[in-house]
């Protein structure tokens, strides 16, 4: 008998351990008064989600429930399948994997029933698949934002769980089912807590172990070597298996095909004997030792193993990943002139080996990726199935961003244009894709045209279409943004916002999450018009928000409450209030920290952009080791990410650059910051060239830094010529957007003013110089606090340029006007 098949939770070899808390939580779910429920249960592989929800079954069942597991392909039939007016549980295990028959099960459960229905999702989480659930309708949504995850289920069954001691309670039914003696063991645990099927393996181990080297006092075993153990025990299985069906040798397929078929088989995941026996045909072009004429009964022997559905995949995953990797033909071979289903399987199949490999702690993840690559490729292009795909792979994701755009576009091409919904959805899927990856000017057209599909439907249908509407609307906003047209940004922000608060007024549960990350690139938005005051109380509104929003979901709101926090502390340093800035700063940087170290392909750019906040916050304090110490972390983390992702990532890093490289100069180590300041000029340059309106007032900032160091390293003439070029640059944005840019050209024209008096080019100077003033004393009446000792630092260059021509008395006056300034900025 195959071992591995005893892992299987509704075998239920070994007792329910542990998940006592959950498990009556769902309980008391089930028995709660509303007629129907959905409860989401989502953690990573092995840690025991299909057993909590089995477990669940049995407990409903003997409390005279009808509880029913739906397949793959099933859905349809799950409702008339519970007899009128009973109590029903229906469990959907790999949820995620599902295609639209899934949305329209939940559709229909929305509607009621006579007699109570619950619903419970499995899943390794709650990704783009569970968000394009929501979207279908708000009743729907509904339901699955009240039963949304609060968190993945940890690693640990119990409370100060020891391995050990779960090892040993399941050794003696594993025995008891191999009809083996129990032996005694001695475990190595992992730190933390291992996952509950890598416990089981172990003791399942330790008794084929034993059955192999006979009694011995006590039998160690490394739990984080039990799967790969298992596996071996697995592979013999196999071999011996085709020995028993006379199939292994000459007669059927030689030992060196075995490895290889199970692999197809597990790709695959075949379902009939006809279809087990074309794949041996497929693959046996790649694999040699397959008999000619034995592929029927070679692939019946392969239905029996059925490696696709009988074994874990955390179990089975890294066997079929080294045969794949090691036979590059075998995938093409064994999706060639598949159906959809199969390739689809396939294509599903390495799409979750990728995401249980992002965590960066596998060495094999480029193989599985360019495995998902091959498998995209072999996809039809239906829409439905390119949909499923994508569902399964996070967003945003570093690694994953370009190959979901990619099969975004392909779901475009392949919707039609006959349904509005759908078209709408793809043009938007395809937006939003393209965003992640840096392409907002492609992603435009697409997020418009949806816009436009959209308005319609919401109008006469805004139950289901508004909340679709107002989504489209944020993301269209975002785009803007990122193309650095805020002005043109804001207004589709503010129209989301206003949908979304009618929906809110009946259904404030449903779109809290959709409300607050509105609110929050509003207030962003507002901020980058030139308004900070104005942005700061929405920003800080926003982060209620996400307070409130998390107190049912904490993990989906860290990222984005961490974002909101960030927010904050960079409108009060826009205020000059740079003490009230640090709070939000470190906890924002708490937050990122705790995500990135858990899921860096997701959550890394979100963490170099805390470490940036914070540094800039610390500077205003004069904290110049920690400064340094944030910022330099910031910088790898960004060269890091624009390497993975420069479309998106690379004025992240330009940002970084800039800011390390003045907090280097202004902490004197001058060449130090001139090196990264003319890194971050050369990349602005390429960037401006390719989209001016978004990158020229990025390009000017760093050329006024860049000129600050040159002068600092006595290189007038380089800094000159950098702050003539940034304020050449400054007037000409100041001229079309003066309230956007005038405190930006007031200091550059401050800078070359004193430029020029260092040179003693004193009448240039007192030109330039007296415009900044006359530019801060306007400021000034807006934000006193903020523009104070910019004003005073010009005032004093101007007595400076006016004394080296000899205009003592103008020079006396300006300066009393300085210190008076300064003593009120000291007060």
């Amino acid at each position: 008998m195959s071992p591995g098949r005893l892992l299987a939770p509704e075998r239920h070899v070994v007792p329910f351990v542990g998940r006592r808390a959950e498990h009556a939580s769902l309980v008391v779910w089930c028995t709660s008064p509303e007629p129907v429920g959905v409860r989401l249960v989502t953690g990573p592989g092995g840690v025991g989600k299909t057993r909590l929800a089995r477990e669940l079954a049995q407990h409903m069942a003997r409390a005279g429930w009808t509880c029913l597991n739906v397949p793959d392909g099933a859905e349809p039939r799950a409702l008339a399948a519970v007899p009128d007016g009973a109590p029903a549980l229906l469990l959907v295990d790999d949820a995620d994997a599902r295609g639209p028959a899934l949305a329209a099960l939940l559709a229909h459960a929305a509607r009621g029933r006579n007699g109570a229905l619950r619903i419970v999702l499995v899943a390794r989480d709650a990704g783009p698949w569970f968000d394009r659930l929501a979207a279908t309708d708000l009743a729907v949504r509904e339901l699955l934002e009240a039963g949304r995850a609060r968190e993945d289920l940890p690693a640990a069954v119990l409370p100060g769980q020891v391995d050990a001691r779960v090892v040993a309670a399941f050794v003696e039914p594993y025995a008891d089912a191999l009809g083996l003696p129990a032996p005694q063991v001695s475990v190595a645990s992992v730190p933390g807590g291992a996952r509950m099927l890598d416990l089981q393996a172990a003791a399942l181990c330790a008794v084929l172990r034993a059955q192999a080297r006979g009694p011995r006092d006590t039998l160690p075993v490394d739990v984080s070597d039990a799967l790969d153990e298992l596996l071996e025990h697995e592979r013999w299985t196999w071999y011996r298996s085709a020995e028993e069906a006379g199939l292994l040798g000459e007669a059927g397929v030689l030992p060196e095909a075995v490895d290889g078929l199970v692999a197809a088989a597990t790709l695959t995941g075949v379902r009939t004997a006809d279809a087990a026996g074309r794949l041996v045909g497929r693959v046996a072009a790649v694999l040699p030792g397959v008999r000619p004429g034995a592929e029927h009964d070679v692939g019946r022997w392969l239905l029996d193993l059925d490696p696709h559905r009988a074994l874990p995949p955390r179990l089975v995953d890294p066997h079929l990943l080294a045969e794949l990797t090691d036979v590059p033909a075998l995938l093409g071979a064994g999706l060639a002139g598949a159906g959809t289903p199969v390739v689809r399987r396939a294509a599903l199949r390495t799409a979750a080996m990728v995401v249980d490999r992002l965590d960066g702690r596998s060495g094999d993840l480029d193989a599985a990726l360019d495995l998902l690559g091959a498998a995209v490729a072999a996809l039809p292009e239906d829409a439905d199935t390119l949909r499923t795909v994508t569902g399964l792979l996070p967003r945003p994701s570093l690694t994953l961003g370009e190959l979901r755009a990619e099969i975004t576009l392909r779901t475009l091409a392949a919707t039609g244009r006959d349904d509005v919904a759908r078209r709408a959805e793809a043009l938007a899927d395809a937006g939003v894709a393209l965003g992640d990856v840096g392409r907002a000017a492609d992603a435009e057209p697409f997020e418009r045209e949806a816009v436009g599909l959209l308005r319609g439907p919401a109008e006469a249908d805004p139950h289901r279409f508004r909340p679709r509407l107002a989504a489209v609307l944020a993301h269209l906003g975002a785009t803007c943004a990122a193309q650095g047209r805020p002005a043109d940004a804001l207004p589709c922000l503010e129209e989301a916002g206003c949908l979304l608060r009618l929906v809110a007024a009946d259904h404030p549960d449903a779109v809290a999450f959709d409300l607050a990350a509105a609110e929050t690139a509003a207030a962003a938005t507002r901020a980058e018009l030139g308004q900070p005051l104005v942005a700061l109380g929405p920003s800080r509104e926003a982060v209620a928000l996400w307070r409130a929003v998390a107190r049912r979901s904490p993990e989906r709101c860290a990222a984005p409450l961490a974002s909101s926090l960030s927010d904050v502390a960079r409108r009060l340093l826009e205020l000059g209030r740079g003490a009230e800035a640090l709070a939000p700063a470190e906890e924002a940087l708490g937050l990122r920290r705790r995500l990135a170290a858990a899921d860096p392909d997701e959550h890394l750019p979100g963490l170099g952009d805390a470490l940036e906040v914070l540094g800039n916050v610390l500077t205003a304090q004069g904290r110049t080791e920690e400064v340094l110490e944030h910022l330099v972390d910031a910088v790898a983390i960004r060269r890091r990410t624009a390497q993975e992702n420069p479309g998106c990532y690379l004025a992240d890093l330009v940002r970084s650059l800039q800011a390390l490289g003045t907090r280097l100069s202004d902490a004197g180590r001058w060449e130090e910051g001139r090196e990264l300041q003319q890194e971050a000029v050369e990349v602005l340059r390429r960037l401006a060239a390719e989209d001016p309106r978004r990158y020229v007032p990025e390009l000017a900032e760093a050329l006024s830094a860049l000129g600050v160091t040159h002068s600092r390293l006595h290189r007038s003439q380089d800094a000159l010529d950098a702050e003539h070029e940034a304020t050449r640059t400054w007037r000409g944005l100041a001229d079309a957007d003066p309230h956007r840019y005038r405190a930006r050209l007031a200091q550059s024209l401050s800078n070359l003013g004193a430029l020029l008096a260092v040179l003693r080019l004193g009448d240039e100077a007192v030109e330039l110089v007296r415009e900044a003033v006359a530019l801060l004393r306007e400021l000034l009446a807006e934000n006193a606090a903020k523009y104070r000792p910019r004003l005073a630092e010009a005032l004093r260059t101007l007595a400076l340029a006016l004394h080296d021509q000899q205009r003592f008395d103008e020079a006396r006056r300006v300066r009393a006007e300085a210190l008076e300034l300064g003593g009120l900025v000291a007060a």
